[in-house]
Formats: structure tokens, C-alpha cells, sequence
């Protein structure tokens, strides 16, 4: 039965607006039989590297839908996984697009567990697939709120007060024996759903909500393969000629999600998180890019400034890139040294796990010179960007305001929340802050949510983070909120030096004042009362800055 349904779906025509009609299992089972020999996933840890072909993609994550649908598992359910990078997280993804299931991230930050178990039940969810044996997993983690009915080598079955829904959790083991998991998949039994529609939900991502628990941010095939093709046109030149990249993000996030193989079958080259990763991780990350012969690589930006300082790590490889991308934070003028040494242009991305894909900018040697701080850029061919007042009214351009997106590729909606910030006419409210400026390129400034309420003034810590950049010796610095009863919040400057810097609290505090502190009143002066000095920052697995963690480690050295 697999394999005519893939001889159909690979009659479709291969250019990419044909591929937006299609869904990720139709995309699965094209390549899976278009050389499937070819390298489609390539893990690289500390013990090796491990190589999983189209053919094998395609063979064994149908062999996972078939033992999906063994336990009971309906289209449209949802599986909760809480796997990390590995190959088996490729396979058991896939297997639930598949089976025709909804794939949802595991994710967690509260060390009690409860955020995955009301995602879990804010989902309906019906099946949970983690390691047992992952040290600080999801499994020992989450374990102690499912009781046990019935006892399997690979799976169980489960009852949860917190989640009355979920009636199973498949073991997927991920370190040695060397996939030992999917060795278990029987070979004779595949099965993929061909009933599916490109506007039904396969995906769900989760983020960070205000509350302390994640939302769930729904996506459909449709959707999903458009915000590839944006990508991938986005890249200009290097996306037409290319067929491999290097991703630092986690599969499960939006970010590290498989377009650019479901598209294009290009080659995905990552790393195995469940081995472990080594001490020198930049080194580990230039080595894989050099050896697999890379030439786009995706990497946050403290990545591309800490290989670029590293000198040891890339002059003697003898390797260049064409494009890294990067995106999710504001791009800092440090990356841009890269230009020339580590690679031949940098791409910069705005977006969210919400609404894809918005803008870019590719710089390079000839353009260097129109950076400008937060620029990120035009958008992306599809997508409406407007800039607006309190009154929902858009402002002029270099007038500053929230930024809106209308795009297909908005989310479908936030799972188990009816809430979603969607105007009537279709514009999602991004609660970002930022301008156009006369050609329509956008900047972002921060977010609404990071707003300080200082007395009677609300602060936008990315403005003043500006400001103190320029002070001679701080190498990085973020603003964060301290309690206080009579303000509200007094502000607090988090700096990182540079290395060898003398700078004090004192020279920080005279260099600010100086900046902004001239003709302002004193219910309204926005110079810090607190300045606190850290080697390293604390950061999301998305590579954000974790500014609520921060502002913690800062009010406990303040002991207030």
C-alpha cells in the first residue's frame, strides 16, 4: 500500500508553489522514493556520526505509524514528544505526521513538570513518547503523575488524573545500545494515512506564555511548507544552487523544523544532543560544518561572534561559508565581522513561533555599511507588515509603534486558548515594538511584554541597552526591572565586560547620565540605580535571552 501511494504523490510537479497543496507525509514519501540512497539527516555527537538516507527516513517512521495506530492512535490525536535532537526524534516526528496524528514539542521549563502536563491536557493529548533513560528527561521528570496499568519493553499503558486523556507512553531509547529503537520497528508493518488535507493542524510548537506555561501554537501542512519556500527564497542566489545546511536549532522548535528537507530534500546536517555535547562546543560546531563541506549554516548569534573570535577554530579549516542565517534576537554589528573570514554574507530573519516567516536582510561586504541597530529588514514575499498606535491606527513611517503581521502563515490558533491576538481584518498583534522607515524596512525594538513601569514613565529596555553599548568596555548588556514600592520597578543594568575591561559601576553610571540623563526630571531619569556585573547570560533554548531569569539572578545578588 506505501509504496503506490508514494508512486503517486511523486508525480506531483517538483516546483515549490505545486508543493503547497501537498502535506508533509505526501512530501515524506516523495523523497523517500527520489534517490533514496541520498543522505536526507546527518547527526554528528561526540561518538561519530549517523547517517539516515530518504529511504530510511520513509521506511522506518511509517514502521513508527504502524505501531502508532497498534495503541490506538486516531487521526487528529495528539502525541506529546519530549525527545531531543537525535535521529530517533526525525523518525518518531515523522511517524506521527504519518499516522495522520499531530505532532506536539514537549517542551518543559518548570522543574515540577506541570507545564507538560497541562500542555498534555490543554491538548487532549493521547500519547507521550520520551527516553527512560535520559538523565533530568522528560520521563523522571513527568513519571511520578502517571500510574501504570500495563507494563511493555516499548510502550505502556498509562492513566493520568492530570491528563484523563493520555492512555499510553512509547519508550523511544535514544543512547546505546545504537538504536536500539529502531531496530525494534517491524519491517513488515508500515502504514501511512492518505486522507489528510494541507489546512489540517500536524504541528503543534509550543512558547513561553506570561503565565509560566507554554501556549500552543497550531500549524498546518499548508503552512508549514510555505514558511520553507519563504526561507529558502529568502536566501536569494544561495537557496537556488544549494542542497545541504547546517541547523543549531532544536527540531521541535519552530525554528529547527525540517522544511528545508520536506521542501527541497536538502540534506540537514545536526547535532546529537542525546550523546551529550563536548566541552569546546563552538570548536565541535566548526568541525562539523568544515568536514560535511558546508555552505549555509543556521546559528545564533553568540555562536557566529564566538567562532569569529576564535581564531584557532576556523583559520586552520580552510573553510568558508556562503550565508549563516540567524534570527530570533536582534542582530548585533559583532556578527557582521564574520563577513569575509567565516563566511561571504550574514542573513538576518524576523519572526515567531505564531506567525513564521516576516522579514530579512542579507548583509555582505558591499552593504556593510547600512547596518543599522535592529534592523531586520523587508518582508518576505506574502507577508503584510504594518506598524500601528494604541488605536490599532498605522502610524507614519520612522513613527514607532506595535508591529502586525497578516499573513497565511499565521497560526491556526493557540490550543486549548481561545485568546489569540488576531484583529478582525486578519492582522496578528506580535506585541513587538518597533518603526518602517521610508523604504519599509522594518526595526524591532523589543517587546510590549518587557516594558518597565518606572514611576510615571514605561521604560523599553532595548532602548537604553542601546544607550550603555556605547560605553568604552561593556561588551554586553540588558536592562531588567528590580521591585520597588514606591516606582514600581527601579532598573537594574546587567553588564558583561569585555575581556581585560577595568569599567566600574561609577564609570557605567557617569557614561549613562551623560546619555540621557541631561534635562530629564527625577520621576522621570531612566539612569540605572543599580548596575550588576555577569560573566554569562542566562538563554532560552531558543538562544533568547531568559530577561525573567536574569532579573532574578539580579534581585538575588541585591538581596531586596
Amino acid at each position: 500500500m506505501i509504496m503506490a501511494f508514494c508512486t503517486l504523490f511523486s508525480r506531483y510537479n517538483s516546483s515549490m508553489e505545486a508543493h503547497m497543496d501537498q502535506t508533509i507525509p505526501e512530501r515524506i514519501c516523495f523523497w523517500g522514493e527520489t534517490e533514496p540512497d541520498t543522505p536526507a539527516f546527518i547527526f554528528w555527537s561526540k561518538d561519530g556520526r549517523h547517517v539516515l538516507s530518504r529511504g530510511e527516513v520513509l521506511d522506518l517512521s511509517s514502521r513508527f505509524a504502524f505501531r502508532l495506530t497498534e495503541l490506538g492512535v486516531q487521526p487528529g490525536d495528539v502525541v506529546c514528544i519530549a525527545l531531543p535532537n537525535c535521529p530517533e526524534r526525525v523518525i518518531v516526528s515523522f511517524g506521527v505526521q504519518l499516522a495522520g496524528a499531530v505532532a506536539m514539542n514537549g517542551q518543559i521549563l518548570r522543574s515540577d513538570g506541570q507545564d507538560i502536563i497541562e500542555s498534555m491536557r490543554k491538548a487532549n493529548c493521547k500519547t507521550f513518547v520520551t527516553d527512560p533513560n535520559q538523565e533530568n528527561g522528560a520521563w523522571g521528570i513527568c513519571s511520578g503523575f502517571f500510574e501504570v496499568v500495563s507494563d511493555g519493553e516499548y510502550s505502556s499503558e498509562i492513566k493520568c488524573v492530570n491528563v484523563p486523556s493520555l492512555t499510553n507512553v512509547v519508550y523511544c531509547k535514544t543512547k546505546k545500545p545504537e538504536c536500539e529503537f529502531l531496530r525494534s520497528l517491524p519491517s513488515n508493518n508500515r502504514y501511512v494515512n492518505n486522507k489528510m488535507k494541507p489546512s489540517d493542524v500536524v504541528q503543534i510548537f509550543t512558547t513561553s506564555g506570561s503565565s509560566g506555561y507554554t501556549k500552543l501554537v497550531q500549524h498546518s501542512h499548508k503552512a508549514l511548507l510555505m514558511l520553507g519556500k519563504m526561507f529558502i527564497e529568502m536566501m536569494g542566489e544561495h537557496g537556488k544552487y544549494e542542497n545541504s545546511v547546517y541547523n543549531a536549532a532544536p527540531l521541535g522548535w519552530a525554528g529547527g523544523f525540517p522544511y528545508f528537507f520536506l521542501l527541497a530534500g536538502w540534506q540537514q546536517i545536526l547535532i546529537n544532543d542525546s550523546v551529550g555535547v563536548p566541552t569546546d562546543d563552538l570548536q565541535f560546531v566548526w568541525n562539523i560544518i568544515s568536514q560535511e563541506d558546508i555552505r549555509i549554516a543556521m546559528l545564533s548569534s553568540f555562536q557566529i561572534t564566538g567562532i569569529c573570535k576564535r581564531r584557532d577554530i576556523w583559520e586552520s579549516k580552510n573553510h568558508k561559508l556562503y550565508l549563516i542565517g540567524t534570527g530570533g534576537q536582534p542582530l548585533k554589528k559583532g556578527s557582521l565581522e564574520s563577513i569575509g573570514q567565516l563566511t561571504d554574507a550574514v542573513f538576518n530573519g524576523y519572526g515567531s513561533t505564531e506567525v513564521g516567516v516576516v522579514s530579512s536582510i542579507i548583509f555582505n561586504e558591499e552593504n556593510m555599511c547600512d547596518f543599522k541597530e535592529n534592523i531586520v529588514g523587508f518582508a518576505a514575499s506574502g507577508v503584510d507588515v504594518k506598524v500601528v498606535d494604541s488605536r490599532m491606527v498605522e502610524v507614519q513611517p520612522n513613527a514607532h509603534g506595535e508591529i502586525l503581521i497578516r499573513s497565511e502563515t499565521v497560526t491556526k490558533g493557540y490550543l486549548g486558548d481561545p485568546h489569540l491576538s488576531t484583529l478582525q481584518d486578519g492582522w496578528f498583534r506580535t506585541g513587538d515594538l518597533g518603526y518602517k522607515d521610508t523604504r519599509g524596512c522594518l526595526f524591532i525594538e523589543g517587546r510590549s511584554s518587557d516594558a518597565i513601569m518606572h514611576g510615571p514613565y514605561i521604560l523599553y529596555p532595548t532602548w537604553l541597552e542601546e544607550k550603555l553599548a556605547k560605553c568604552p568596555g561593556i561588551k554586553q548588556n540588558y536592562i531588567v526591572p528590580i521591585p520597588d514600592k514606591v516606582l514600581h520597578h527601579e532598573i537594574c543594568a546587567c553588564v558583561q565586560l569585555e575581556e581585560g575591561a577595568k569599567t566600574t559601576q561609577d564609570d557605567i553610571l557617569h557614561f549613562v547620565k551623560g546619555e540621557v540623563g541631561a534635562g530629564i526630571s527625577t520621576a522621570m531619569n531612566v539612569v540605572p540605580k543599580y548596575v550588576e556585573f555577569f560573566d554569562t547570560f542566562p538563554v532560552l533554548n531558543s538562544f533568547k535571552i531568559d530577561r525573567k531569569q536574569l532579573a532574578k539572578l539580579a534581585i538575588e545578588r541585591l538581596q531586596l
